[in-house]
């Protein structure tokens, strides 16, 4: 799988191919959707209406160093193809993406963006990239690595701009990476939840747990430490409501119950046993349950 990061400045979440974009080399959108600038410049959606062009840029904005070996490319975009095609279509592919980012680039010209040395195909090798993936990343590293600290996790979480390449929802080489950047930043909300927590800012923690329940519904530390601050906010309508719809997502998903610690926690919201007077530190973040289920999972017998 093509994985990979880089050092340097890095874009913005939020930008937009519609909004002027003033910084010099290339910038990247990859989480929430794919777009381009150069030079503060969007790169417009049509330059991109052959899908091996973008796929190109992507897999190099994804790779280590953004550089990968040419046969590496071929495989991952022309599978089928003997190596002679692969190389041939590899070829037509380069000289779009060189002329996406790059319109008046002249004939023989050295391109700033996507170059080819040596068997090599690299993106912006004068490291004059930037983009809204490495950025995130970054600020999940120093959150990670800093005294548990609310706004350096805030900070982190805010650079999230949604799902990793969502139009590749399906190829293979972009799972992995995927996967890797929604795991950072549901970790990152569930720390920020428990530091919320300490600091008896409740609708806080609830906020970054519904947000974790936003982008893994089936989540059920997020879930069960939902119902528990519900119950703590003196909220017990909403628990029992949660509680409900998290159930019949289970089994209509899973063909399963909630796990014996998310029925009792249900149960003691229902009966007062956990409510606004009770401050009993629960840390469940570090409980070490993760709470992973196989699709084939039996029923638990105990029902509420």
């Amino acid at each position: 799988m093509i994985n990979g990061t880089s050092a340097g400045p890095r874009p913005g979440a939020g930008d937009r191919p519609t909004a002027r974009v003033e910084a010099c080399g290339l910038r990247l959108r990859l989480l929430g959707g794919f777009s381009a600038w150069v030079d503060g410049r969007p790169v417009q959606a049509d330059a991109w209406r052959r899908r091996k062009v973008s796929r190109l840029v992507k897999l190099l904005a994804l790779a280590p160093d953004h550089r990968l070996h040419r046969e590496q490319v071929e495989c991952v975009l022309w599978p089928a193809l003997d190596p002679r095609a692969a190389a041939q279509n590899l070829h037509h592919t380069l000289y779009r993406a060189r002329h996406a980012l790059e319109p008046g680039l002249p004939r023989r010209a050295e391109p700033r963006f996507v170059r080819l040395q040596n068997d090599l195909l690299e993106l912006a090798p004068g490291g004059e990239l930037e983009s809204d993936l490495e950025r995130f990343e970054q600020a999940a590293a120093a959150a990670f690595a800093s005294l548990p600290d609310a706004e350096l996790f805030t900070e982190a979480v805010g650079r999230f701009g949604g799902e990793l390449l969502p139009e590749e929802r399906f190829e293979d080489w972009a799972i992995d990476r995927r996967d890797t950047v929604k795991a950072t930043y549901v970790e990152l909300l569930l720390e920020l939840a428990a530091i919320e927590r300490g600091r008896a800012r409740l609708d806080a923690a609830i906020d970054a747990l519904k947000r974790i329940v936003a982008v893994e519904p089936l989540h059920e530390d997020a879930q069960a430490q939902l119902l528990y601050l519900h119950g703590l906010a003196g909220r017990r309508h909403l628990a029992v409501a949660h509680y409900h719809r998290f159930r019949d997502l289970l089994r209509s998903e899973l063909e399963a119950e909630p796990l014996p610690t998310t029925i009792e926690i249900y149960r003691s919201v229902v009966s007062g046993r956990i409510c606004p007077s009770d401050r009993i530190a629960m840390d469940m973040a570090s409980r070490g349950a993760r709470f992973e289920r196989e699709r084939a999972a039996p029923a638990l017998e105990l029902r509420p």
